[in-house]
């Protein structure tokens, strides 16, 4: 018990002196030197220069884990090829890749693999030296046949067990979640949603999804399938509602709005910045903006009613282009259909969203195989 809270703690806070391990873990000085002594031979922690003394005595050491007692994998997986990064024991990004699908062949394993080992051989490392892997998918994974569900946009994906797919593969422990769940692991972690226990993430790009976080952990559902909302046969107007804020309909309203730009997420920042007056006045922009933010609650009004989250988060490029102008207009559409009153916030939106979540959870999980 007291290894793995000092590894965790090298881990989260270190480099540290064996007198601040002490005082984060409670230890006495002859129990943390005998735990150092016991890690250190081991290999899992190694000392990472000394810490300058205030006074009279030597300096003393400083401890770290040992970053290459372990690497792990984080992988965002789309129609058009896969965004890879592998990490140490640590957390830090060693090696980072991208790789574009070649044509429309039966089999997306092999690429995949061969992505992974060349970006391992570029640190020196095996394809054996990858002990850990998340993949990101768009879907959700049937947990109990590993089947790829909601996700017609990835037929080379369907019809196999994809987790026990990639474990035969790659030689490792692997698992498949969720990209927008991914998304929301690491708004939990470093965006937006840190520091909440109960979070809707709404995604809006060329489909729409949401994540579930309850109690600050993900909410996947029994057959995995938790936040496809894009399924859900809700109306507004005539039409699914979330056909109307995915990207071909909202570049449909900023057109009708007389915003007109070629990516919804230009439409919908130069209507921000058209009614905060950064630029000339185009078209209608409140109006694009007031009618946006209807159709985002119609569409969150049902999962912020059943689950009664502390924070809807606005995400993927429609989201977070909309800022908090977007999110401002959301809530008050919102607070007028339902007593519940959660905070409406822009997500972060920071590049390869899914792939840092992929490897948070992959280094998350490494850890807790290496720690005990």
């Amino acid at each position: 018990m007291n290894d793995r809270a000092a590894l965790y703690a090298l881990a989260e806070h270190g480099p540290l002196s064996r007198v601040e391990l002490e005082h984060a873990i409670g230890l006495s000085k002859p129990a943390a030197a005998e735990l150092l002594r016991r890690l250190e031979a081991a290999k899992l922690v190694r000392q990472d220069g000394h810490k300058t003394s205030a006074g009279p005595g030597p300096n003393a050491k400083l401890w770290t884990v040992n970053e290459n007692a372990g690497h792990a994998v984080g992988i965002d997986v789309v129609a058009s090829g896969a965004d890879l990064a592998i990490a140490d024991l640590a957390g830090q990004v060693i090696a980072e890749r991208r790789v574009l699908s070649r044509g429309n062949g039966p089999d997306p394993i092999s690429p995949l693999r061969k992505a992974v080992a060349d970006a391992a051989k570029s640190e020196g490392l095996a394809l054996g030296d990858i002990d850990r892997a998340v993949i990101g998918i768009s879907g959700s994974i049937d947990p109990v046949t590993g089947f790829l569900g909601y996700a017609e946009h990835m037929p080379r994906w369907q019809g196999f067990n994809i987790p026990a797919r990639l474990s035969d593969s790659l030689g490792i422990p692997v698992t498949v979640e969720n990209d927008v769940n991914l998304v929301a692991t690491d708004e939990l972690l470093h965006g937006r949603a840190k520091g909440y226990t109960d979070v809707l993430l709404l995604w809006m790009g060329s489909g729409v999804a949401a994540a579930v976080i309850l109690d600050g952990q993900l909410h996947r559902g029994w057959r995995g399938a938790a936040g496809e909302i894009d399924f859900a046969p809700v109306e507004f107007d005539g039409r699914r509602v979330t056909e109307l804020i995915d990207s071909r309909g909202v570049l449909e309203l900023a057109a009708q709005h007389g915003v007109r730009a070629s990516r919804p997420a230009t439409a919908v920042r130069r209507a921000v910045s058209a009614v905060t007056g950064e630029i000339d006045r185009i078209g209608d922009p409140e109006g694009l903006l007031a009618e946006l933010a209807s159709r985002i609650a119609q569409a969150v009004v049902i999962p912020v009613s059943l689950l009664d989250p502390q924070l809807v988060l606005l995400g993927g490029e429609i989201g977070v282009a909309g800022g908090d102008r977007l999110a401002d207009r959301v809530a008050d559409r919102l607070h007028r259909l339902i007593a519940h009153r959660p905070e409406v916030r822009p997500a972060t939106g920071r590049d390869h969203a899914v792939r840092h979540g992929a490897v948070e959870a992959a280094v998350r999980q490494l850890q807790e195989a290496v720690f005990g």
